[in-house]
């Protein structure tokens, strides 16, 4: 057990352990930069239901998603949301009337698409769509 007497030992004590114990860092972030990162536009298609659709993001270089979403029936929203170095998005469509949360695993084809399956979710935690995902660098 560690005794001291004086106040400003024990703060002096404090901050050098601090230092090696990473106390004070944003862990939320990665450290590196996002494969992802850049401008990438294409199609969405949701089989089950018939629908399909255009989804127009940049990634930023933490792997923060911002852009739209068009549904082919005339819709059209926003996204905003993240996307990890692994591949994991999670995200949110804004349209006119609804939100949906998605959720869902993307990664780069021997291509070089931003492929993968995405949930969406409604404001019930419900599931709404599934859909798959193709989007091309641009």
């Amino acid at each position: 057990m560690f005794r001291t007497r004086s106040p400003s030992a024990l703060f002096i004590f404090l901050l050098v352990a601090s230092v090696f114990v990473g106390c004070g860092g944003d862990s939320s972030s990665p450290s590196t930069p996002s494969p992802y990162a850049g401008h990438w536009k294409g199609t969405w298609v949701d089989s089950e239901w018939g629908q399909t659709g255009t989804l127009d993001i940049t990634v930023a270089g933490r792997g923060n998603v911002t852009g739209s979403v068009v549904n082919n029936d005339g819709d059209s929203g926003t996204v905003s949301g993240r996307i990890g170095n692994s591949g994991g998005i999670a995200c949110y469509y804004d349209y006119r009337w609804v939100t949906y949360r998605v959720t869902g695993l993307l990664s780069t084809n021997a291509s070089g698409h931003l492929v993968g399956n995405v949930t969406e979710y409604d404001i019930y935690d419900i599931v709404a769509r599934q859909d798959s995902i193709d989007l091309i660098k641009q």
